[in-house]
C-alpha cells in the first residue's frame, strides 16, 4: 500500500483546528467536572440521606452507561427542553458529566484511604467537618489520588472522539472530513492517532512530573512532622 505523503502537508491545517478545538473541549470538561467530581465525592460520604441518594444515584448511572448514549441524550433531549446549546458547548457538558462521576468515585477512594483517626482528631481540635476535609484530609488525599485522576484525564481526551456523533468539529470528526475529500483514510486517521498519543503523553508526563512533586512534598512533610515529635530525632 503506498501512502501519500501530500495529505499530511495539504491537510495539516484542518487536522490542527480540529485538534485545537479537542484540547478546548477537554480543558473545559476538566475545568467543570474536577470541582463538580468533588462535591459528588463529598455528597456521597453526607449524613443526609436525599443528597446521598442524589449523588448515588447520579455516579451510578453516568458510569454505567455508553457514554454515545449520554452525548445523545443531552444533544437531543435539552433542545426539547428549550435549551439550545452549541454542539461544541453540549460536548463540553456531556463529557463534564462523564467525567465528574469517574473522578467522584478517585476521590472518595483517596478519602477513604485516609485513617479515619486524621478526621477525628481534627474534629476534637474543634474544627467543623468541612473545615478538617478542606485542611486536614483533602491535602492527604492528593497524592493518592494523582495517578488514578491521569488516567482518568486521558480517558477524557479518547473519549472525546465520540463528540464528532453530534457533528462537533474536533480533531476525529476533521479526519472524517479529510477522507471523505480525499477517499485516504489510512493517511487522515494514522495522523490524528500520532496527535492523539502525543496529546496523551504530553497528559501523561506533566501529570508524573506532578505526581512526583506532590510525593515529595508529602513525605517531608512526614518527616518534619516526626522530627517535631520526636525529641530524640531532634537531639541527632
Amino acid at each position: 500500500m503506498n501512502i501519500d505523503l501530500s495529505i499530511f502537508t495539504n491537510y495539516a491545517p484542518q487536522l490542527f483546528l480540529g485538534f485545537w478545538m479537542t484540547i478546548k473541549i477537554v480543558v473545559g470538561a476538566i475545568i467543570l467536572s474536577l470541582p463538580f467530581g468533588l462535591v459528588l465525592a463529598l455528597g456521597r460520604r453526607s449524613r443526609l440521606k436525599l443528597v446521598r441518594v442524589l449523588t448515588t444515584s447520579f455516579i451510578e448511572i453516568f458510569r454505567n452507561t455508553p457514554f454515545i448514549i449520554q452525548v445523545f441524550m443531552f444533544f437531543y433531549v435539552l433542545p426539547f427542553y428549550g435549551l439550545h446549546l452549541p454542539a461544541a458547548y453540549v460536548g463540553i457538558v456531556a463529557l463534564a458529566a462523564f467525567g465528574s462521576a469517574y473522578f467522584a468515585e478517585v476521590i472518595r477512594g483517596g478519602i477513604n484511604a485516609v485513617a479515619k483517626g486524621q478526621l477525628e482528631s481534627a474534629r476534637a481540635t474543634g474544627m467543623s467537618d468541612w473545615k478538617a476535609m478542606r485542611f486536614v484530609i483533602l491535602p492527604q488525599t492528593l497524592p493518592i489520588i494523582l495517578p488514578a485522576m491521569t488516567n482518568q484525564t486521558l480517558s477524557l481526551v479518547k473519549e472525546s472522539a465520540v463528540l464528532s456523533t453530534i457533528t462537533v468539529s474536533e480533531l476525529t470528526m476533521a479526519a472524517i472530513k479529510v477522507q471523505g475529500e480525499t477517499f485516504r483514510p489510512f493517511e487522515a486517521f494514522i495522523m490524528i492517532a500520532l496527535m492523539y498519543w502525543a496529546l496523551n503523553e504530553t497528559i501523561a508526563t506533566i501529570m508524573r512530573r506532578l505526581e512526583r512533586k506532590v510525593s515529595s512534598r508529602s513525605n517531608s512533610g512526614r518527616a518534619s512532622g516526626i522530627a517535631r515529635a520526636d525529641p530524640a530525632v531532634k537531639d541527632d
